[in-house]
């Protein structure tokens, strides 16, 4: 009996592999956007080499527990010969940069003080929504492609025509 009870679980995956996999494919999509709007913003932006002048370190507090992280100070000159300072977004422990070395910088014309350092890490948020949107899509896949493993198994379409009329006497 314990069978049968796990098999007819089994089957609710007909309801929650879609669920899953349409949860999956909007944050999927929601990443792919991310991406998309990420690479628009890269191509607007000018090149230039920067050098690594100073690293920071900052000292931050969480639940007691007491974690320091630098951050790269880095120099370049914009296409107009004018020099900009600015400061990393990203800190890391022990620190990825050390002073002089030399980084490529993506800035923006207009405002070359909201500069970033080109590397993998202006990838990093949409890659990973788009991990997760991926892991629930296929989480959704395998969930529908097991509920109708279990399906076949029984009968096919009759079987879960079957397992509908024994529910419905049941209650």
């Amino acid at each position: 009996m314990n069978v049968r009870v796990r098999s007819t679980n089994r089957i609710g995956g007909l309801l929650g592999g879609p669920i899953m996999l349409v949860i999956g494919l909007g944050i999927l999509f929601l990443g792919l956007q991310w991406r998309t709007f990420t690479q628009n913003q890269i191509a607007k932006m000018l090149t230039s080499e920067g050098r690594v002048v100073e690293v920071i370190s900052r000292t931050t507090t969480s639940g007691g527990e007491r974690k320091t992280y630098f951050y790269p100070v880095v120099e370049f000159r914009t296409a107009d010969g004018e020099s900009v300072r600015f400061e990393g977004s990203t800190g890391s422990n022990p620190s990825s940069y050390r002073v002089g070395d030399t980084v490529r910088v993506r800035y923006e014309p207009q405002t070359p003080q909201s500069a970033v350092i080109d590397s993998w890490e202006l990838w990093l948020p949409s890659g990973i929504v788009i991990g997760v949107g991926g892991f629930f899509a296929l989480i959704g896949i395998l969930t529908i492609l097991n509920a109708l493993a279990v399906l076949l198994k029984w009968g096919g379409l009759l079987g879960l025509l079957g397992i509908i009329l024994l529910r419905r006497r049941r209650t």
